[in-house]
């Protein structure tokens, strides 16, 4: 439509006919028409804010959520006099739609701005107000629901199912879910790999409480907002600095070694091999890493010592493991 009228010029008259047209059928309730009205408008250039507020009402009223929302945000967008009264209008559209979550959002950012009118700074402020409780009882309702799902997927041993619930909380307050955490933490039949991430999500909000962790028939405690990260664990960084020469001689080798390492404390964190066993590891991971550019040669398992043996069958149970659940 827009290539349609780009050039034509719109007369005072036909200007003042499709006004009186869109606004006649919004005042009958007639929005498609309306609409129609409207967008001719504004294919000719017609932006002013009442043509714009007049096209987000029949969008509304025609249950075009997502293209309201849309045309919100670019009129937004263009920062001009009237872009208070557009969030006010973005604010008020996601609360009819019960958006909670994104009217505090909004709003939280919106009123620390310094230059709001006055005429709708109060607006703004008691819709904040009516709003926030609202958003704690969305949030509440988020947990339980969130809850019984991750509850019904453990008694149902599905996998995945844990997988994805705990993965959706990476940004979300997980006080609610301690308990149900440290439950998770000391079940046998609870992935390794998902534990890996609850002790994660406990150390990024620093909860200053002891956790048991069970896996491999291992039991260990930790307070996550004292224990290492697994990206910074001393063991880990002393294992990767064996390594670091591979970086220059041999960029693929290193790159592999490094994964390799990865996946095998993304299966076992938090439990960690003690420091006198960084030359035994240091001889696996090189072992298998060359037995995967060779896989013909294999592992020459005369060539190790029974404890580098163990090292190099356990990374490589690890890997299964830790595909089991990438990869599904």
């Amino acid at each position: 439509m827009n290539r349609q009228h780009d050039n034509v010029v719109l007369f005072p008259k036909q200007k003042q006919d499709l006004e009186k047209n869109a606004y006649q059928a919004m005042q009958d309730k007639q929005f498609a028409d309306a609409l129609n009205y409207l967008n001719q408008l504004i294919a000719h250039g017609v932006t002013d804010q009442e043509v714009a507020l007049g096209k987000l009402t029949c969008l509304i009223e025609l249950g075009r959520q997502k293209e309201a929302e849309q045309m919100c945000e670019d009129l937004i967008a263009k920062q001009d006099d009237n872009y208070f009264s557009y969030i006010n209008i973005y604010a008020t559209l996601l609360f009819q739609f019960h958006k909670h979550k994104e009217v505090a959002e909004l709003l939280d950012e919106t009123l620390e701005h310094g230059h709001i009118p006055s005429s709708l700074k109060g607006q703004l402020k008691k819709l904040y107000e009516v709003n926030q409780p609202l958003v704690n009882e969305q949030v509440e309702q988020e947990v339980n629901v969130t809850k019984h799902e991750l509850e019904e997927a453990i008694d149902n041993h599905d996998t995945m199912a844990q997988w994805h619930l705990i993965n959706h909380l990476q940004r979300a307050d997980i006080k609610p879910y301690i308990d149900l955490f440290a439950n998770m933490l000391v079940e046998e039949n609870i992935h390794p790999v998902i534990k890996t991430v609850i002790v994660s999500l406990l150390q990024a909000e620093s909860i200053n409480q002891e956790f048991e962790v069970v896996k491999f028939s291992q039991r260990l405690t930790i307070n996550p907002s004292v224990f290492p990260y697994m990206n910074k664990h001393p063991f880990r960084l002393k294992l990767k600095e064996t390594l670091a020469d591979l970086e220059q001689k041999d960029p693929s080798f290193y790159r592999f070694s490094n994964q390799l390492i990865d996946r095998y404390f993304y299966v076992h964190y938090p439990f960690v091999p003690k420091m006198d066993e960084i030359d035994a590891m240091n001889q696996a991971v090189i072992a298998i890493v060359k037995a995967s550019f060779d896989p013909q040669t294999g592992i020459d398992e005369s060539a190790y010592s029974i404890e580098v043996l163990e090292k190099i069958n356990r990374m490589i149970a690890c890997e299964q493991i830790y595909f089991s659940i990438m990869e599904e």
